[in-house]
């Protein structure tokens, strides 16, 4: 990932949905963007089932195995929403990447 797309990923936001443009040449775009439509529903229902989501405090309770599993779920979802989202800005700057293959005559 170039510099540029690592400050793009930190500091800009995208559109929720990929544009037209974007599916044409990156139709695996699409696949992303439900894949983090999906993480983001999942990390919703899983916090509403455990609302009490304090990691170090579900992984002390030794019964609370399924609390302490939902929450590396969610972590580990957050995780791969933000890769998902630096893939896609990668993409896009390879978009306008200027072309450096003409000798100029």
């Amino acid at each position: 990932m170039t510099p540029r797309s690592q400050r793009a990923a930190a500091g800009a936001t995208l559109p929720a949905s990929p544009t037209p443009h974007e599916l044409v040449v990156f139709p695996e775009l699409a696949l992303l963007a439900a894949l983090q439509q999906l993480l983001g529903l999942t990390t919703l229902t899983l916090t509403a089932i455990h609302p009490d989501g304090d990691a170090v405090r579900s992984r002390l309770r030794a019964l609370d195995l399924r609390g302490a599993l939902a929450d590396q779920i969610i972590e580990l979802g957050a995780c791969l929403a933000r890769a998902a989202t630096c893939y896609r800005f990668a993409a896009i700057d390879s978009l306008y990447v200027p072309d450096t293959d003409d000798i100029p005559f």
